[in-house]
């Protein structure tokens, strides 16, 4: 296993407690429903128009410049938006109000998401569709291509050094 200084290390460390502030800042003063251990980018767009219709489940990871839509201001209504346990958004993907993405789903770079995805799907596309299914990820959406690594998901990452929890680096 390779050895890190001390600044990678500290920096590591900064940045996993950055974006767990970031998950706190959501559900506690915008009332979203973010699972545990999710990762949100700096840059996502969570929209606050309704933000309670916002959920998102445990160990996703939505990258940067995605946006997670809840209102159709056209049609003047609210809608909750769900993604699911174990996903990856891709960046700049936008997923429209009212939309489900199951359990372990890929959604790609630049996606336009205006209806449901199943669960273990891959999807892309503007719009988006489904491309490939019967698919496992892993936390943040990780694709496990090892069948009998797929029947074992974890339940959460692995410890770092420091004690904290999944990599310091989200795609």
């Amino acid at each position: 296993m390779r050895q890190y200084g001390f600044a990678p290390r500290v920096r590591t460390y900064l940045y996993r407690r950055l974006i767990s502030l970031v998950r706190l800042y959501y559900n506690r003063f915008w009332g979203t429903q973010i699972g545990e251990g999710t990762r949100i980018s700096l840059t996502a767009k969570i929209d606050k128009t309704y933000p309670h219709g916002v959920r998102i489940g445990r160990f996703s990871a939505v990258t940067f410049r995605s946006s997670i839509m809840t209102h159709d201001f056209v049609n003047g209504v609210h809608l909750d938006t769900t993604i699911g346990d174990y996903c990856f958004i891709g960046a700049h993907s936008v997923i429209m109000p009212g939309v489900t993405i199951g359990d372990h789903c890929i959604i790609g770079a630049g996606s336009v998401v205006l209806r449901d995805i199943p669960a273990n799907s891959l999807a892309f596309g503007n719009p988006a569709r489904v491309i490939e299914r019967n698919i496992m990820t892993g936390v943040f959406g990780a694709r496990i291509r090892d069948p009998a690594a797929a029947r074992s998901v974890p339940s959460e990452p692995d410890s770092g050094a420091d004690g904290s929890s999944a990599p310091a680096t989200m795609a």
